[in-house]
């Protein structure tokens, strides 16, 4: 025997004279291919053998348990010499072109390859190796992991992502909108709006209670329609149990009891408080998932947070409003009523003055005369600040005008005012410099001690300059007293409007305090 294992010729002892092939058996080959047979048989993968015909010459047991999971009833059924595209019809469009690169020489490798055959879908992993006789593809070795469960579960988590991404969205836009509006109503119309449009449902609404009376305080329905009262009432009966339970009340279809459509009443509530409920009604014929369930909780979650805010927004502008009412009633009660309780008291003695001195009656009647005007002119301030845009429409200078008479008339310290150009402001520097001139008299009347005072405005085309001199008693600016003379207010006015506030200051000297504003580029509106 040859040492490359080679066949060789023999003569056999009984071939009677005859000459006979003997082979040399070997051993390796033959342990080589039982076990080559043994994978086959059981490999977890498909195995087949196709021919140029695309027909199944031979195939394994794990190919033949994939085929009786899948294989269409309209498909032929799995045997040899079966055309792979018979047995698995309308395939060919996918795999086809798969077996032709294999059949033109080239190992194919496909991941999550999609056949669906009579309505079954799969996914597969698959290698197509050409079978080579004598240089030229003869067939195709197919090899195929089954990967359906793989692929669908992670479609299904996909899915869930994107499912759980358009929630978080919906919340984000529900959240959006109930915050963009601060008055209650027009927030909650606005989210009702959003939420219909959302989770297409055919209407939508919040009922708001009354936490110290128990009784419903307001309904809104959108889009708006007319309810019968009586189904209103069933409703809102309801309702009451869900608010007082803290629980989600699901109304499922039943065209028994007359419910065609789904509903969901959820309790509107942050921690103990009872603000309300939320009802929102599907389609007819549809039904609300679990999962819908859940993310109309954090919707009134969402709206819950929402209607707080809205109440406290509305407590803090009545708080607002009734301060600035009791500083106007303070402002109406130490000026103007006690310049015309002055005037009244002048008014009463001038006859008798009169006739025993004409000259000093002449005086008391001038004393009597600033008193009136001065009064004619707080009312216009305290009209000025119960009409705020009057700040903007009326010219500073005339603002200032009607300030210093206020002022005068009620301090009786003479107060001169200086204009020096004159052109519309922008509204904020306007309003801020008021407020400025302001509070400076309002500290020369009550701390300064001064016998005069004297207001100086210079309009220039880019910048405005505002100086309050007084002669009073002064102060030394190191000392730093500005909490107590509420020049801090002044000065944080000034940085609002990007202008430069100095404090000149000595003790006996009186005290000058002087604004320099800058107007961007002169561009603001001219018109009056």
């Amino acid at each position: 025997m040859n040492n490359d294992r080679s066949f060789e010729l023999k003569l056999g002892p009984d071939a009677a004279g005859e000459t006979a092939v003997s082979i040399n058996p070997d051993s390796d080959l033959g342990y080589r291919l039982a076990l080559l047979e043994m994978l086959f048989n059981r490999m977890p993968m498909g195995i087949a053998v196709l021919d140029r015909n695309y027909c199944i010459q031979r195939y394994n047991p794990t190919w033949d348990d994939f085929s009786a999971s899948y294989a269409p009833p309209s498909g032929k059924p799995l045997a040899p010499g079966v055309c792979y595209f018979d047995h698995l019809p309308h395939t060919e469009d996918t795999i086809k072109p798969l077996f032709d690169r294999a059949l033109a020489g080239e190992t194919v490798w496909e991941n999550n390859v999609r056949l669906e055959s009579g309505g079954i879908v799969t996914f597969w992993d698959v290698v197509l190796a050409p079978l080579v006789e004598k240089g030229e593809a003869v067939g195709i070795l197919t090899v195929s992991l089954d990967v359906t469960e793989r692929v669908k579960l992670r479609q299904n988590l996909e899915e869930r992502v994107a499912a759980r991404t358009q929630e978080l969205q919906m919340l984000l836009d529900v959240a959006a909108t109930a915050n963009s509006a601060l008055k209650l109503e027009e927030m909650l119309t606005k989210t009702l709006d959003l939420l219909v449009d959302l989770v297409q449902a055919s209407r939508a609404g919040v009922g708001l209670m009354d936490e110290a009376s128990g009784q419903w305080q307001s309904v809104i329905l959108r889009p708006e329609q007319n309810v019968a009262p009586a189904d209103m009432e069933k409703m809102l009966q309801a309702g009451l149990g869900v608010i007082q339970s803290g629980e989600t009340l699901y109304i499922a279809p039943d065209a028994t009891a007359g419910f065609l459509e789904p509903g969901a009443l959820l309790p509107l509530q942050i921690q103990e408080r009872k603000l309300g409920l939320l009802a929102i009604i599907g389609a007819p014929g549809s039904t609300f998932t679990p999962e819908q369930l859940d993310l109309f909780k954090s919707i009134a979650g969402q709206l819950s947070i929402a209607i707080e805010h809205a109440y406290l927004i509305e407590k803090t502008e009545d708080m607002a409003i009734a301060a600035e009412r009791n500083r106007l009633a303070r402002e109406l009660h130490d000026a103007v009523t006690q310049t015309l309780f002055s005037a009244s008291l002048i008014a009463d003695v001038l006859p008798r003055i009169w006739e025993r001195d004409p000259v000093q009656g002449r005086a008391r009647l001038e004393e009597l005369r600033e008193l009136t005007r001065g009064a004619l002119a707080e009312m216009r301030t305290l009209l000025l600040e119960l009409r705020p845009a009057t700040l903007t429409e009326t010219s500073l200078a005339e603002l200032l005008r009607q300030l210093v008479q206020a002022f005068g008339g009620r301090s009786r310290l003479p107060i001169e005012l200086i204009v020096a150009g004159e052109r519309p402001l922008p509204p904020e520097i306007q309003v801020a410099l008021y407020r400025i001139v302001q509070e400076a008299l309002n500290n020369i009347t009550k701390h300064a001690g001064a016998s005069r005072a004297t207001i100086t405005l210079q309009v220039d085309i880019n910048d405005v300059t505002l100086a309050i001199q007084d002669n009073g008693r002064g102060f030394d600016v190191a000392d730093k007293p500005v909490q107590s003379l509420g020049l801090s207010i002044m000065q944080e006015r000034a940085q609002k409007i990007g202008a430069d506030l100095t404090i000149e200051s000595q003790i006996g000297e009186g005290t000058t305090i002087t604004v320099h504003c800058p107007i961007a580029n002169g561009t603001e509106r001219m018109d009056g």
